[in-house]
């Protein structure tokens, strides 16, 4: 099984500690070492991405506009005239 060490912090304690956290399983239960709380680590708590758009599928207007090149500055401020 896939997973990696994390370090958590106890919301009861407070105190500090490592452990497995599966790849699978992020919402999995995690028991505190010290004080044996169970609680959900932040994985659990986050909210999923959005699934990649399709590579045949348009943009939409709100991606067009954030993508589009700002104009440049010379061009939005006045020149200065020479006295």
């Amino acid at each position: 099984m896939k997973g990696t060490q994390r370090r958590l912090q106890c919301p009861k304690c407070g105190k500090a500690f490592f452990a497995w956290r599966p790849d699978e399983l992020p919402g999995a239960a995690v028991k505190c070492y010290f004080c044996g709380n169970q609680f959900e680590d932040e994985a659990a708590k986050r909210v999923p991405a959005p699934p990649p758009a399709a590579p045949g599928a348009a943009p939409t207007p709100a991606a067009q506009a954030a993508s589009a090149p700002a104009a440049p500055a010379s061009a939005a401020t006045p020149e200065a005239k020479p006295s």
